[in-house]
């Protein structure tokens, strides 16, 4: 392997791989500490370690049989398997002229036995290896069952690191993405409050005052579902929460009811869907339920079909108050409800003595699209 390339080339890619993986100086963990378990019983060693091997140290990711967490790399056996992607089985280190020298091995008491399986990056650099040691020579070194084992713990290593390093990038990368929401929605609470004073300064003097205190509660509606998302982290929001927030801004408790199954919303789902129903409970303030002292409304949801025929239905219906009217003109809110749910699906108003009634239905698909 080393032969085909530049020996200093070679070692440099080797250190950026194995640096990428930030395993190095980490407290043990169990998945690692199981390998090496596994690897000196079914090789019947006493030690066995995952060595990493910087440019003047071997460090054991984990180790068993062993206390030194790390030794200097002039006493590394593991270094002279860095060069290849073959097993290095050395049956007596006091007899090899590469390790006779080793200040582990030139002792009386000193490891004797050596065989390591390189732990192999997806790249092809070698990080370290799989070892196995014993304190009495082998001269039968491994069978061949033993060499296939420990190869394959030896790849298991491998999709160990892969398999933290792919979970430390998700974590930096939520973390990324939480400062970013933070930093965004920052910036649109500054937007919408910029909106909202000129708007206030602009309207003052317009003299029908419906219209504008009907922009500036949408305006107050979509500020709300925006701090709903905040809190939420713009991930996912529920149905009921939605709903509940959107109500409790034109009535209290007791005079509304929210039933149906739990559904999770995307933001640009719930965002329309909190203007839907602002612009519902609006018009029971004014026209409807909500404008004498006994009227109720009840929202009711639902889901229907599977998969991607999913469908979402909301159901309104107002009791109590005054006979619903027809609305002889088109007004903005009007056309805001007809857009329903998410600006798409079937809509279906209802006005008579009992009070209205509004069904919506969208493709939940639609709701949760991110």
């Amino acid at each position: 392997m080393r032969g085909l390339v530049d020996p200093q080339l070679y070692d440099r890619a080797r250190l950026a791989a194995l640096s990428e993986y930030e395993i190095l100086d980490t407290p043990p963990e169990a998945d690692f500490d199981d390998i090496v378990q596994l690897a000196a019983q079914l090789c019947d060693t006493p030690i066995s370690l995952v060595s990493l091997l910087e440019t003047d140290r071997q460090w054991f990711k984990a180790r068993v049989g062993l206390e030194q967490d790390e030794t200097p790399i002039d006493q590394s056996v593991c270094r002279l398997g860095l060069g290849s992607s073959e097993m290095l089985i050395i049956p007596d280190l006091t007899a090899d002229p590469r390790t006779a020298r080793n200040s582990l091995v030139d002792v009386a008491d000193g490891v004797r036995f050596y065989a390591g399986a390189p732990l192999i990056a997806p790249k092809g650099e070698v990080l370290g290896m799989l070892c196995v040691i014993d304190r009495e020579p082998r001269p039968q070194g491994l069978t061949a069952a033993q060499q296939g084992m420990l190869a394959t713990l030896a790849r298991q290593v491998i999709a160990q690191l892969e398999l933290r390093r792919a979970m430390l990038r998700r974590m930096e990368e939520d973390i990324e993405r939480r400062q970013l929401n933070e930093l965004l929605s920052e910036r649109l609470n500054q937007t919408l409050a910029m909106i909202n004073g000129l708007a206030s300064q602009t309207l003052r003097a317009v003299p029908s005052r419906g219209p504008v205190e009907s922009f500036q509660s949408r305006l107050n509606a979509l500020t709300e579902a925006h701090e709903l998302l905040q809190r939420k982290k713009w991930t996912e929001t529920d149905m009921r929460t939605v709903v509940a927030n959107s109500l409790a801004r034109h009535a209290t408790p007791e005079r509304f009811t929210a039933t149906g199954p739990a559904v999770q919303l995307a933001p640009k789902g719930a965002i329309s869907t909190a203007m839907l129903l602002h612009e519902l409970g609006s018009n029971a303030v004014k026209y409807g339920a909500l404008s004498v002292p006994g009227g109720s409304i009840a929202v009711e949801w639902n889901l229907s079909g599977e998969g991607d025929d999913a469908l979402l239905s909301l159901g309104w219906a107002e009791a109590g108050g005054p006979p619903a009217v027809t609305p002889t003109q088109r007004s903005f809110g009007a056309k805001l409800i007809a857009m329903g749910l998410g600006g798409g699906g079937a809509v279906r108003e209802s006005y008579g003595p009992e009070g209205y009634r509004g069904w919506f239905e969208a493709p939940l698909v639609h709701l949760q699209r991110e």
